[in-house]
């Protein structure tokens, strides 16, 4: 730990946003509904961005993560020297189905750095929910979920700004906002919501005509 930064100075680094570069997104489930793909999608910090943040904090030499068999799955425990001894938070997690060995490593060590605050945050994401389509776009990731016959490409929902650096904010949409990044029975629930607005201020119109022919009469 930096000799000149206070437990609460290095709890606020640790716990700092990360640059959107840093964030990737994973697919949670997928389906297909009156004939349309969609996937819901949760935001994961990469291995290398929790290493680089440790580094920053702590120092290349003042950390260090361990690894061992744990059930059926990984521990990953990780060390920092903090005023004079070492700390260790520990968590783990499933070997995965693509690359067990390193999925499961990968998966162990973001899981311990959040005991030690980084990309807590990103827990208070919900699902994002995203259109799949068949022709591959700039910046889109590929699915093909066997199980729910899903194939195709999808987009990266944007972030919003209380997820983002101060230099990052403004600069992205809030994915909250975005119709195609909501849950999808949430955006079909505000959907059905305007439409009703909608004909209900129809209806108020037609009664206000109708009103007034009679008036004039």
């Amino acid at each position: 730990m930096k000799k000149d930064c206070s437990m609460e100075e290095v709890m606020q680094k640790l716990q700092a946003p990360f640059p959107s570069k840093d964030i990737e997104w994973r697919v949670s489930r997928s389906g297909q509904s009156n004939g349309k793909k969609y996937a819901f999608v949760l935001a994961y910090v990469t291995n290398r961005a929790i290493q680089n943040r440790l580094d920053e904090v702590f120092g290349p030499a003042g950390w260090q993560n361990d690894f061992s068999d744990f059930m059926q799955g990984v521990l990953c425990t990780i060390s920092c020297y903090v005023d004079g001894e070492w700390i260790k938070k520990s968590d783990g997690a499933e070997q995965t189905q693509f690359e067990s060995l390193k999925g499961g490593l990968s998966s162990a060590m973001k899981r311990a750095a959040v005991q030690w605050g980084i990309g807590r945050y990103l827990y208070r994401l919900e699902e994002n929910y995203v259109q799949v389509f068949d022709n591959k776009r700039d910046g889109s990731n590929y699915i093909n979920d066997k199980k729910t016959n899903v194939k195709g490409y999808w987009m990266p929902p944007k972030l919003p700004d209380w997820a983002l650096p101060a230099d990052e904010k403004g600069n992205c949409r809030n994915a909250s906002q975005d119709p195609q990044n909501k849950p999808e029975k949430q955006y079909q629930r505000e959907n059905s919501q305007a439409q009703q607005s909608n004909q209900n201020d129809s209806v108020l119109k037609k009664l206000g005509n109708n009103l007034r022919k009679e008036l004039n009469k």
